[in-house]
């Protein structure tokens, strides 16, 4: 198994050979607490880590640590916003994606990663949480961060699938999960 998912060759695509590395999406509370905002903060240095780039919503609290530490650790930050203007991301994001769509953006940001961390999360991160779950994708949810991530972490939300939402209580945890899921994905 390789050391970092970057290392991996994804399946080919309908026109050839892939390139593509992986992309890990966190989702999370936009006033986040400062225990979120530390797991946040290792969360996004995990995916730098891991070679993965990183999808968040943009904007500030949660989404605005893990692109910090992942952007610090030379990963790339994708910021995929819910207005119109570029000036609304943090100032961590490489590459942004201003969708104009409002809260509806939130399906892009749930299925624009190959797997999906939560961490705390309010009514947004739900939504983001159901349509990841609806669209396949794999959630890893960071239990100790509260909100819908405690709620939420080691349950299968519906009749869709048959896996759970990964609990993991730590940073150490989170990188274990996320390495054999990225490994997993890859292969499929």
């Amino acid at each position: 198994m390789p050391d970092r998912p970057s290392d991996m060759k994804f399946p080919a695509t309908k026109t050839g050979p892939s390139i593509r590395r992986p992309q890990v999406g966190i989702i999370g509370s936009s006033e986040a607490d400062d225990a979120m905002m530390r797991l946040a903060f290792g969360a996004g240095a995990v995916v730098a880590k891991l070679g993965a780039a990183l999808v968040t919503g943009g904007r500030d609290g949660i989404m605005a640590a893990a692109s910090r530490a992942c952007a610090e650790a030379g990963g790339i930050v994708i910021g995929v916003l819910p207005g119109t203007g570029m000036d609304e991301a943090n100032s961590y994001c490489h590459y942004v994606i201003p969708t104009g769509l409002g809260w509806a953006r939130n399906v892009i940001t749930a299925i624009a990663g190959d797997v999906i961390i939560v961490i705390g999360g309010a009514a947004g991160t739900l939504s983001e949480v159901a349509y990841a779950w609806m669209y396949d994708r794999p959630i890893i949810a960071l239990s100790e961060s509260g909100g819908w991530a405690k709620r939420l972490a080691g349950h299968s939300i519906d009749h869709r699938r048959e896996d759970q939402i990964v609990d993991c209580r730590t940073i150490e945890e989170l990188e274990a999960a996320l390495r054999r899921l990225l490994n997993e994905h890859a292969r499929h």
